[in-house]
């Protein structure tokens, strides 16, 4: 059996009806308020109702399967089809590659585990992707259309935020990943900032946008566009948290919040994931 590749990502519900059953699988048996599963389908229903999340995914699968000549699928962690539905009969080696550049233990590394756990072929794991150069010049692509549209005072950097762990990579790798894009775009004010954090008890990485934000009004600054490069596909974290939870912080700040476009499938991101896979095997 030949090579195959699995891409993972974190998966979304196909309506707000199958929300609950969603995020019962996201909180993993713990105990689930109706009011959690109502405040997350009126999230879901302020972009349309569904996140984009599945077929943005499937697109990149078909786009680097084409690139490559090899099979490619995509499994969820969350949602259907399931990493283990995803990897049954799929090839020998799998090359599981997660659809987030940045390494960390709680987030690719929960990927591979699932995958590990599923996969009877042996498994080659792409650990990260941050640093490919097709994929920094994917975001300094989007980044610079963004720059010549908006015209913003400061460009915001952004990450999802996980847990403090300093034996973790993902800090590093963010810093990596905008170190390499800087060269590409012109001279411009930036920060960074992470975003959806989520309630759990624990101390997340910061600060966060509206903190950051807060400090830009004070500074003057009244313009500020993101660019979300931890993410690579608008989902629930683009579309719900930066548009409109982070926007509306925006406004009643005095600012103007604006997002440069997601990668999606621009053809330099599907070179880099080809670029990865080729390096692994």
């Amino acid at each position: 059996m030949s090579a195959a590749v699995l891409l993972m990502a974190y998966g979304s519900p196909d309506s707000p009806e199958q929300m609950g059953e969603f995020l019962r699988g996201v909180f993993r048996g713990r105990p689930l308020r109706s009011a959690t599963v109502r405040e997350f389908q009126e999230r879901y229903r302020l972009f349309g109702g569904r996140s984009p999340l599945a077929e943005i995914s499937q697109r990149q699968a078909q786009a680097l399967e084409k690139l490559l000549g090899m099979t490619v699928r995509v499994g969820m962690r969350h949602w259907r089809p399931t990493i283990r539905e995803a990897a049954k009969d799929l090839g020998d080696p799998i090359v599981g590659l997660a659809l987030a550049p940045q390494y960390s233990r709680f987030s690719v590394g929960e990927y591979h585990r699932a995958l590990e756990e599923a996969a009877s072929s042996r498994l080659i794991l792409v650990e990260c992707w941050h640093r490919q150069p097709k994929f920094l010049e994917a975001w300094a692509e989007r980044i610079r259309a963004g720059l010549d549209r908006e015209a913003p005072d400061v460009l915001l950097f952004t990450a999802h935020s996980v847990p403090e762990d300093p034996a973790d990579s993902y800090a590093l790798h963010l810093q990596e990943t905008v170190q390499g894009i800087l060269p590409l775009i012109p001279a411009v004010r930036w920060e960074f900032a992470y975003q959806s954090a989520s309630s759990a008890p624990l101390r997340w990485l910061g600060p966060d946008v509206d903190t950051r934000l807060k400090e830009l009004r004070d500074q003057g600054h009244r313009r500020v566009m993101a660019a979300p490069v931890s993410f690579i596909s608008d989902h629930a974290e683009v579309l719900y948290d930066l548009d409109h939870l982070h926007r509306r912080s925006a406004e009643a700040l005095g600012i103007i919040l604006t997002r440069c476009e997601s990668l999606n499938d621009h053809p330099l991101l599907i070179e880099a994931l080809a670029d990865a896979v080729r390096e692994a095997l």
